[in-house]
């Protein structure tokens, strides 16, 4: 699950996955324990890798893509939240710097080179 987190104008919170190869940026991310729905996993796994809270009734599931890797396929479901005005400048903490961090706020429209496959295809299905 990946959770793209906009700002009121529309950028997009990314950082960097330091346990892939060549530390690609990705969304915030993981998978849901037991008993969460996929917007409870969104807000639990934002809190832990960045500090930001969410209100769950804020996020919505937008897409699942199912991911082709060479021994294995997974879904990837993309939730949605906002941050509210002055996103932006809102300042995600490196709470597990030897997992993610480097934050940055990026253009959905132009994403950067070195994008986390995963990610790529969500924002890719990301609503305008």
């Amino acid at each position: 699950m990946g959770v793209v987190v906009r700002s009121d104008d529309g950028l997009v919170l990314v950082g960097r996955r330091y346990a892939e190869p060549g530390a690609p940026l990705a969304l915030p991310g993981g998978k849901p324990e037991a008993g969460e729905t996929i917007e409870q996993c969104a807000v639990r796994e934002l809190a832990e890798e960045t500090g930001l809270v969410l209100d769950v009734a804020g996020a919505s599931t937008f897409t699942c893509v199912l991911m082709d890797g060479d021994e294995e396929s997974w879904a990837v479901a993309g939730v949605e939240a906002s941050v509210g005005a002055g996103a932006a400048h809102v300042k995600p903490r490196e709470l597990e710097p030897d997992k993610f961090g480097a934050f940055v706020w990026i253009d959905p429209a132009t994403p950067p080179e070195g994008l986390f496959a995963a990610t790529r295809a969500l924002l890719e299905r990301l609503p305008t």
